[in-house]
């Protein structure tokens, strides 16, 4: 398939840099030869200044053989650069393409393509990144975990087609729960994270809520018959001090607690 499916979007940016160093260059070529040409024609024509003021002429043999190859010079010099600026469109067109594809490629690797959230792979340095700015801004910055209970049950009672369907479901309800500028990933085959940022305590709690209403809404559909769709929701808000795996365990324990007790969101 080619090394270059393999390159990274950030190896690729840095090609194009090295690229716009090339364009660069090419001028520098051409500033060059100006360079030399103007100091050529001074070589000619300053001891004519400084020993003939005033008189300043050129043998009409040479005439002829310095036009030409002037003008040869122009011609291959012209040739040179556009040829060079002809494989700098190509290779920038090419590198183009590849950073775009590099950056659909990457992606996709970072949505679980059932539910079109986030997927684990891409958690730990999403929430490392939001705990940095979450210390450096001094903002809030609350974990949701949610656990579809009893979902071994419909796939045994419905089939599989129908549990898919299930966690499609649930992925557009925490979707539409929370906001834009929060991220649902599945966490697990049925379990989900939400990121909460610029979000405390107070706040989390009142998206359970508004979670709480709109798993009402679904469950008033009858999406599935004879079944109710019941959500085990702990949370936790990041204090100073915690790493990833620390808000993820505190988050995943309180969940396990209202499981355990039996409180749901359905």
């Amino acid at each position: 398939m080619g090394e270059a499916r393999f390159q990274s979007s950030e190896q690729l940016q840095h090609e194009l840099e090295q690229l716009e160093g090339r364009d660069l260059h090419l001028w520098s070529i051409a500033l060059l030869v100006g360079i030399v040409l103007a100091a050529g024609l001074c070589a000619l024509i300053a001891p004519k200044l400084m020993w003939n003021v005033g008189q300043l002429r050129l043998d009409a043999a040479y005439l002829p053989q310095i036009f030409f190859g002037f003008i040869t010079l122009i011609v291959l010099f012209n040739a040179y650069v556009l040829e060079q600026r002809r494989m700098l469109r190509r290779a920038r067109r090419e590198i183009t393409h590849q950073l775009l594809r590099a950056n659909t490629a990457e992606q996709l690797a970072q949505v679980d393509p059932l539910t079109e959230t986030y997927n684990r792979r891409f958690l730990h340095d999403l929430l490392r990144k939001e705990i940095s700015r979450a210390q450096r801004t001094h903002n809030n910055l609350s974990l949701a975990m949610i656990d579809v209970n009893d979902f071994k049950s419909i796939n045994t009672k419905f089939g599989h087609v129908i549990g898919d369907g299930l966690l499609r479901d649930v992925a557009t309800i925490l979707k539409s729960t929370f906001r834009a500028a929060d991220s649902v990933i599945r966490y697990g085959g049925d379990e989900f994270l939400v990121i909460m940022t610029e979000t405390d305590t107070e706040q989390a709690a009142i998206a359970i809520a508004r979670l709480q209403k709109n798993v009402e809404r679904w469950n008033a559909g009858k999406h599935v018959a004879d079944w109710t769709l019941k959500l085990s929701c702990g949370f936790e808000t990041y204090q100073d001090g915690m790493q990833v795996e620390d808000l993820i365990t505190a988050a995943d324990q309180k969940m396990y607690v209202e499981k355990d007790a039996g409180v749901a969101v359905e």
